[in-house]
């Protein structure tokens, strides 16, 4: 899962991003580029698989990861700066979502207007601009092709249609990620990365004095869409780099009771419609994402090819009926225990054990 940090220069995505990563890239060291973004990989906050690992007391406790790209910001109308505006929107064309984040603090080391408002409309319309002109390029490329007596040609003509939609949409400076409505259309939203159609969650970068509160620093800007988190990036990155046994009278001193941007973890998770179900086993308990709707053998594609190929069966406890009952073999008594084939759709928080021919 990879989320990338979009935003304009000096909005705080690198101090949210040093917030999240607790200082595992050394971001003054080697500010991100964008030829070079910043990676950090950060475990998914998750109650559930804490519950299973005391459990089964196995040796490896294994998280969802979602990877984080650190970028410079964007520029428009910079014409000095257009091949990096460029690389670093190719970045985010290939992330699975966005996070916007947007300045709403006061510095005199950042000049200009603090107006989140105004600075999502900038980057709205830059990713409405680089979607358009995505898709007039391959209208133009297909209206070549289905010229021809090509075997594919109803394939084409079909997403020409689509892609004539988008068009329409985008000129009309709306996104696009209610434009799809069948499998294949979004297929072909996803093959040509529009930005447009990504999944947003907003970060509303709030100043020092807001930090305990940040919500409340959050009520003078409306508009900003869901889902939104409200932070004191700086304050918090400053946090995570004291050591542990050192933050909390810190945090107490600036009248932070808790750390915010862990919120971010599972708004972006939930914002792509994904769902996690679990394995179990002497070795590893492990918390695995899918999209909202995969069935049982795409689950188990996601364990291990090997499962999907040979799948026979699979048992399925959902966490609530396990711990209720205490264990599987209790669950599996009260009938609580279920034998679902390949077409079963997982739900949140099913426990999975695959049957499969080896």
């Amino acid at each position: 899962m990879n989320v990338a940090l979009a935003g304009l220069p000096l909005a705080g995505k690198t101090c949210l991003f040093d917030a999240l990563s607790q200082g595992a890239v050394d971001s003054a060291a080697s500010p991100a580029r964008a030829d070079h973004p910043n990676i950090a990989t950060v475990a998914l906050p998750d109650q559930r698989l804490d519950w299973l690992y005391e459990h089964y007391r196995p040796d490896k406790r294994v998280p969802v990861r979602i990877e984080f790209l650190d970028l410079p910001g964007l520029a428009p109308g910079r014409s000095d700066l257009a091949a990096q505006n460029t690389a670093i929107m190719e970045h985010l064309r290939r992330a699975d979502a966005l996070v916007y984040v947007l300045r709403a603090f006061e510095s005199d080391r950042v000049p200009g207007r603090i107006d989140p408002k105004a600075d999502r409309d900038v980057l709205d319309g830059e990713f409405l601009i680089s979607d358009l002109d995505v898709t007039l390029r391959r209208i133009e490329k297909i209206e070549g092709q289905i010229a021809k007596p090509l075997p594919d040609r109803d394939v084409l003509k079909h997403e020409l249609e689509f892609l004539s939609r988008c068009r329409e949409a985008l000129e009309a400076e709306k996104p696009l990620h209610d434009i799809a409505q069948t499998d294949a259309e979004r297929g072909i939203l996803r093959n040509f990365a529009a930005l447009t159609g990504k999944p947003v969650v907003t970060v509303l970068n709030v100043g020092e004095r807001h930090a305990g509160q940040p919500r409340k620093g959050a009520e003078a800007y409306a508009g900003l869409g869901r889902p939104l988190i409200a932070l004191c990036a700086s304050l918090e990155a400053e946090i995570r780099q004291l050591p542990p046994d050192e933050r909390g009278a810190f945090m107490d001193e600036m009248g932070l009771d808790r750390m915010h941007a862990i919120d971010l973890l599972p708004a972006v998770h939930q914002a792509q419609d994904r769902i996690t179900f679990y394995t179990t086993g002497d070795k590893e308990v492990a918390a695995r994402s899918i999209p909202r709707g995969a069935t049982a053998i795409d689950a188990a594609g996601d364990v291990h090819t090997d499962m999907a190929r040979g799948f026979i069966r699979a048992e399925v406890v959902t966490l609530d009926d396990l711990t209720s009952a205490g264990d599987v073999k209790q669950a599996r008594a009260d009938g609580h225990v279920r034998l679902e084939g390949r077409d079963y759709v997982v739900q949140d928080g099913d426990i999975i054990l695959f049957h499969f021919s080896r």
